[in-house]
């Protein structure tokens, strides 16, 4: 269950508050549940559904960014706006608080531009409450989540639909934006493509591999025969996750196990897996926050500090002169891949995806109840070439082929529509949507509907699945396969590589 944000209280409705623009957030849905009855879904789900009649949908269309906090309270103040009585200045004073998020009130539109207004701050408040912290959340934290405060609740579906959503995660189901197949399966076809199943490995590792829907996928997209003599390893620090990861490995026709462990620290010895794959994880592993002091001078103020610092100088990565006062280094994911080196094979290979930058410092993503950090792909790339990896590195949508003009659901449209659904006592799940794909999902419900917007699959405004990378790694040292070019004629010629 995703944790409540800080329960803020009600604007005062006097004084400056009253000479404040309103404006509503443009990507509102609206369910119509009866004739005088609308209903609208607040960001945060510890609070109830919001319940309007014709007049409280008409102060919301209002606000349009030309009209005064003052001007609504004068004109709807003393209306009744929702069925169970309320009046147009209990709404007001809620709407633009972080737990509703309905609206904004301020003088200038947050983001910019009123069109171009991406509601930045305002989401910076909710997802601050979420985390309890506005600042670098400690070092330990990220391990304390996922070892201790996830639950055996939080196996259903819903913990990755509102906390820790995944790209796999939304394309765990067959869709029409992947050609009508899921990420696994996908996934799967990629890696053949390369040529990693020639001979296929005898020992696979998924790390962290969420739910499971991925490890089933994967292994449905093979025949019987070919998973024969494959052992696939479920790796993950969460432990209720384990035995739900194994179970779905095994409907995918696996012969598995599950290994509960942390990627920084692998439980295997050096020299025996063939392929690991590692789906959105590096974002959760260890980071560290350096001051500019032990930056320019070497020396960490703690044993992991001096860590990074010693990964610093051995991959000679460049410090700029004007340096911020602090910055974010990728400690756990320097971990990971020097454990990934050590433990795959010769001519062992490793699939890693996630999101993350090129330039600059990592910066923190808040998410209900922990932080999540980018990592910072040319510092990671620069420790793979140091540790001898053959690389290559693409975006995910690169690597999927996926069009970039598919249109897709907002998942802020499909989280509210799952709360509408919950209030109707139907299912919903949070996944990629398409237009008909949607209209299938919903029925009878979609007609009743206001506000469901649709984004090209590529739009950052989607998902910012191009913020998604993935480095392909190939430890050198496995026998030479034989290769081959077919002629018009017939004849192959063979070569060693």
């Amino acid at each position: 269950m995703k944790a409540a944000a800080a329960i803020q209280e009600p604007l005062t409705l006097s004084g400056d508050t009253l000479s404040l623009i309103a404006w509503r957030i443009p990507d509102l849905v609206a369910y119509q549940h009866a004739f005088d009855e609308w209903w609208l879904a607040p960001l945060d789900d510890d609070f109830p559904l919001v319940r309007l009649n014709a007049v409280g949908i008409e102060m919301l269309t209002s606000m349009n960014g030309h009209i005064t906090v003052g001007a609504l309270l004068e004109k709807y103040g003393n209306k009744i706006c929702g069925p169970d009585g309320q009046p147009g200045a209990w709404h007001l004073a809620r709407w633009s608080t972080p737990n509703y998020s309905l609206c904004y009130f301020g003088t200038e539109p947050p983001g910019g531009h009123r069109h171009k207004a991406k509601w930045d701050l305002l989401l910076q408040q909710i997802r601050e409450g979420w985390s309890g912290q506005q600042e670098f959340e400690g070092e330990e934290h990220l391990e304390d989540f996922h070892v201790h405060e996830l639950k055996e609740s939080d196996l259903e579906d819903g913990h990755f639909d509102l906390i820790e959503t995944t790209v796999s995660h939304l394309f765990r189901e067959p869709c029409e934006a992947l050609g009508g197949t899921t990420y696994g399966r996908l996934l799967m076809r990629q890696l053949r493509r390369l040529g990693w199943f020639k001979p296929k490995p005898k020992v696979i590792v998924e790390i962290g591999g969420g739910l499971g829907y991925v490890a089933r996928e994967l292994g449905q997209e093979l025949l019987p025969f070919e998973k024969q003599g494959i052992q696939y390893v479920s790796l993950d620090v969460t432990r209720p996750f384990l035995q739900l990861q194994t179970k779905r490995a095994k409907a995918g026709g696996w012969t598995g196990s599950g290994a509960h462990a942390n990627g920084e620290c692998l439980p295997f010895r050096d020299n025996s897996v063939d392929l690991i794959i590692d789906n959105e994880n590096m974002a959760d592993m260890t980071p560290v926050k350096l001051s500019r002091k032990e930056l320019t001078e070497g020396k960490g103020e703690t044993e992991q500090h001096q860590e990074a610092l010693d990964w610093i100088r051995r991959l000679r990565l460049p410090i700029e002169k004007e340096l911020p006062e602090e910055v974010i280094f990728n400690l756990g994911p320097m971990r990971f891949v020097a454990e990934v080196w050590r433990v795959l094979k010769p001519g062992g290979r490793a699939f890693l995806t996630e999101f993350g930058i090129e330039e600059g410092w990592p910066a923190a993503v808040k998410l209900p109840h922990h932080t999540e950090y980018e990592v910072q792909y040319s510092h990671l790339r620069q420790a793979v070439r140091w540790l001898g990896f053959q690389e290559r590195y693409l975006s995910l949508p690169q690597f999927l082929q996926i069009k970039p003009d598919t249109k897709v659901l907002c998942t802020g449209a499909a989280y509210t529509i799952q709360r509408f659904c919950e209030g109707l006592g139907k299912s919903f799940s949070v996944r990629a949507y398409t237009e008909g794909e949607l209209t299938k999902a919903l029925g009878d419900i979609l007609p009743k509907l206001q506000g469901c917007h649709y984004h090209d699959i590529a739009d950052p405004a989607w998902f910012g699945l191009i913020d998604f990378k993935v480095l392909l790694l190939e430890k050198p040292g496995g026998i030479p396969q034989p290769t081959f070019t077919e002629q018009k004629s017939g004849l192959r010629w063979y070569s060693q590589r």
